[in-house]
């Protein structure tokens, strides 16, 4: 059965790709879509899930220091 899409994040997602970073946001879901020849339907490891938690804390609290920035990754993965 397929999950439900959370109302608010589709919401987030359409005002984002009606907006000046449209490309951006279709470049990022190109990316995480295709990384593995397909979407990723493995359930996210313990590791994974407090890496995803510590950047959304660096998120909340504004530290830029913790991401990457967006032209360096297209950098790295040759994009």
């Amino acid at each position: 059965m397929e999950k439900e899409i959370d109302r608010e994040l589709f919401e987030k997602v359409k005002a984002v790709a009606q907006g000046p970073e449209a490309d951006l946001l279709r470049e990022f879901v190109d990316l995480l879509y295709y990384r593995r020849e397909g979407p990723d339907t493995e359930p996210l490891s313990p590791e994974e899930q407090a890496a995803l938690e510590e950047g959304r804390e660096a998120l909340r609290l504004g530290d830029k220091s913790y991401f990457t920035p967006w032209e360096e990754v297209k950098k790295e993965l040759g994009l």
